[in-house]
């Protein structure tokens, strides 16, 4: 239960300073609009100073750099985009590139004719003045490192930009080589000498291949020496010629054995017929190119028209007309294949039979003699190739010497390139590659200054010096600074500008300017006062006359108001509702009589006992019943519905009340009260109140729900009537049991009325007159 109502008070609190900060915004803002023209002077000096600042200053060019810094791990392949980029490690070559030994190195390289922007300085300067105006920059969660630098010519920005990037870089690859470039060195020393060696055997190599003829081919890739390519084919020509020589031979004995004995010789065909010839085997069978023609025609129709029977099964009967036709064509077509191949066979037994048998013999016959002319011929041919072979054969042993050397060679050689190329790989694949995607270019259009944001920074600083001016006039000059001020702050109208009132001689309403002078200027803000109250859309019957702070002149502008009601023809009563300093029952000398505290304890109603303290004035229309004799308990007096009921028998039998109360800030009184009445005026004196403490007067009303028909200017002077009032503020004493620790300000000078006019002074700063 406890947390909870603690909650509740953290935001009923959050509520009150949220509603107190826009409370205070608004009526900053209308400040603001009271004083605009401070606003606006503060807005023209800054567009001036801006103007001459857009006019005088010194154009900086700027040029722009981007490199892709990749962080590589071991056995990562470098694809880009493929890295995590490292926040430490891209900050760390941020600072890198703007580091002074890299720009040491970037003004050494770069042209000295773009050095323009710190020629006229020191050369110990140099790099600092180059690092202020070099900046590099990253992205967050990307590889790139944005590198600027700005110059008063685009061209030497572009340059150093260029300079540094190449200084960068380089500073990069000698700090991932470190010790390595050390060990190359000597590796491309040996290197050389391997080379070197090398050269002399291919030269040594090729003069020994001149003077052999010899054709450098390889004989792992299955490509043998010419010579002995030769050789070898000479050797495989013989050995077919006697292959083919002995077959023949073969053959001939087997078919004249086969004539002696009068066998078949159609065995001995199937050999025979490599040897003499397709077209005079068929003819020796009786079978001519014409009849091999017939039956590849009729196979080929036979063919077509079983292939016609199996695609018509798919859609036809068995029995249907067009699909039986086709069969009996097909057997047509099988039958006379059959018998045409069996006639050619009888005629070729028949031909064998007879002189077909003798015409194969004679033909064997022939070829084999052919065949054993060709077999000697290739028996030399081989011979001779063999024997140049041979020869060659030498030579080529000393050149695979010479070759096998140079294997060797080149197998040292391959070794230092591979170690040489083991330590460049390790190089490139350093923990960090840089690549330069944007190159450096001049920039035309200047970065500073530019219009757009000198026009934007004069009129925000402009606006803000106006307002940090009206800011700090309105905390050291706590003051409405003209009445249309006081208006918008305060969200109630004006109803009348009192000036300052010159004491008047006599008593009581002798004192009073609408009784005593009624045709004078003072007079006619009272009636202008009276008019608006009745010209005003809210009910204004039953009204209440307090101020802020004791000294106000809340008793003169109540005197002179009821005295304005009453010659303008309305019966007026006053009732003197201070109980705690009457300065009306003092003013009309009234002190000591019984009025309305007596109402207000007693227990009979108001309605009886008021009749009997009405105080007849000497205007006529105006009662008037006084405070009474000073009460102990004045708040509960008023809180009583006794203060109702005499309201209520007032406004019955009178055309305007008017009811005079001590001050807002001082006590609850005037609170209490304004809850009861139609609304309530507050007389302010703009010379002498805080404009906090005239604020908190109207919200204290307003949050009683008592309805403020206007405030009253009282005491303006002829030389601050239009605006810009003076100090002072002070509640006197009398309210209250005062202590010696009291807080309550005192004021510094009185109302200026006569004497008595006003009693919420101390009779140390003005007389009282008695009763």
């Amino acid at each position: 239960m406890k947390n909870h109502q603690d909650l509740n008070a953290l935001a009923n609190a959050s509520e009150d300073s949220g509603a107190e900060l826009v409370a205070t915004l608004t009526r900053f803002l209308k400040l603001l609009r009271f004083r605009k023209k401070i606003v606006f002077a503060w807005l023209a000096g800054t567009m001036v100073l801006g103007a001459i600042y857009y006019g005088a200053a010194q154009r900086q060019y700027a040029s722009t750099a981007k490199l892709l810094i990749v962080q590589q791990r071991k056995d990562q392949v470098e694809t880009v985009g493929d890295h995590e980029s490292s926040d430490n490690t891209m900050a760390t070559q941020r600072l890198l590139v703007t580091s002074p030994k890299v720009v040491e190195r970037a003004i050494k390289t770069i042209d000295p004719r773009y050095l323009i922007d710190i020629r006229d300085k020191p050369p110990h300067k140099w790099t600092r003045e180059v690092s202020e105006r070099l900046s590099a920059s990253t992205t967050r969660n990307t590889n790139f490192v944005t590198v600027s630098y700005r110059s008063v010519h685009p061209e030497a920005a572009a340059a150093m930009v260029s300079a540094v990037t190449d200084s960068y870089l380089g500073f990069v690859q000698y700090t991932h080589k470190g010790t390595a470039a050390e060990l190359v060195e000597e590796l491309e020393a040996a290197l050389e000498e391997r080379n070197q060696e090398l050269n002399a055997k291919h030269q040594e190599l090729d003069a020994i291949r001149r003077e052999m003829l010899h054709l450098n081919v390889d004989s792992t890739d299955g490509v043998v020496e010419p010579i002995i390519q030769r050789a070898i084919r000479a050797n495989e020509v013989y050995t077919q010629a006697q292959e083919r020589r002995q077959r023949l031979q073969a053959t001939l004995t087997a078919v004249e054995q086969a004539i002696a004995r009068g066998d078949d010789v159609h065995q001995y065909l199937a050999g025979v017929e490599e040897e003499v010839g397709k077209q005079l085997m068929l003819a020796a069978m009786g079978l001519s190119s014409q009849d091999s023609r017939t039956l590849a025609e009729q196979e080929e129709k036979l063919f077509s028209t079983r292939n016609e029977i199996r695609r018509l099964s798919q859609y036809l009967g068995p029995n249907h007309p067009k699909l039986r036709g086709l069969q009996t064509k097909a057997s047509q077509l099988q039958t006379y294949i059959a018998d045409y191949q069996k006639n050619a066979g009888q005629r070729f037994k028949s031909s064998l039979d007879k002189e077909g048998a003798v015409a194969v013999k004679e033909l064997l016959a022939r070829r084999l003699r052919q065949a054993v002319e060709a077999e000697n011929q290739f028996a030399k041919n081989f011979q001779a190739a063999r024997s140049e072979a041979a020869t060659r054969s030498a030579d080529i042993d000393r050149l695979q010497r010479i070759e096998r050397e140079l294997e060797r060679l080149e197998a040292r050689r391959d070794a230092i390139e591979e170690r040489i190329a083991n330590i460049d790989i390790r190089q490139e694949q350093a923990p960090l590659r840089v690549t330069v995607v944007q190159d450096p270019v001049p920039e035309r259009e200047p970065i500073s200054p530019k219009l757009q944001m000198v026009v934007l920074g004069s009129i925000f600083g402009g606006l803000m010096l106006g307002c940090g001016a009206v800011y700090v006039q309105d905390v050291l000059d706590d003051r409405f600074g003209s009445p249309e001020e006081m208006t918008a702050q305060l969200d109630v109208p004006i109803l009348s500008v009192v000036r300052q009132l010159d004491p008047l001689s006599g008593s009581g309403l002798q004192t009073v300017y609408t009784n005593a002078l009624p045709s004078s200027v003072e007079s006619e803000a009272f009636r202008t006062l009276r008019t608006s109250l009745s010209l005003t859309a809210e009910t204004s019957n039953r009204v209440l006359v307090t101020s802020s702070e004791p000294g106000d002149g809340k008793t003169t502008v109540t005197a002179n108001t009821s005295v304005a009601f009453a010659k303008a023809g309305k019966r007026t009563i006053v009732l003197d509702c201070d109980l705690r300093k009457p300065g009306l029952t003092t003013l009309l000398e009234l002190k000591g009589q019984p009025g309305v505290g007596d109402i207000l304890a007693g227990d009979f109603p108001p309605s009886e006992t008021a009749p009997g303290l009405i105080v007849r004035t000497e205007v006529e229309g105006l009662d008037i019943i006084p405070a009474g004799p000073r009460r102990a308990d004045p708040a509960e007096l008023l809180s009583g519905k006794q203060l109702t009921e005499l309201l209520a028998w007032a406004e019955a039998n009178y055309d305007q009340v008017i009811v005079d109360c001590p001050p807002v800030l001082a006590v609850s009184d005037a609170q209490i009260v304004g809850q009861l009445v139609d609304g309530a005026i507050l007389v302010v004196r703009p010379e002498k109140n805080h404009r906090r403490m005239v604020i908190r007067a109207i919200d204290s009303l307003f949050g009683t729900g008592c309805q403020v028909l206007g405030v009253v200017a009282n005491g303006v002077s002829q030389q601050s009537a239009g605006y810009g009032y003076g100090y002072g503020y002070g509640y006197g004493d009398g309210y209250g049991e005062p202590t010696e620790t009291s807080t309550l300000p005192t004021a510094s000078k009185p109302l200026s009325t006569e004497p008595g006019a006003d009693p919420y002074f101390s009779e140390t700063q003005q007389p009282r007159r008695a009763a």
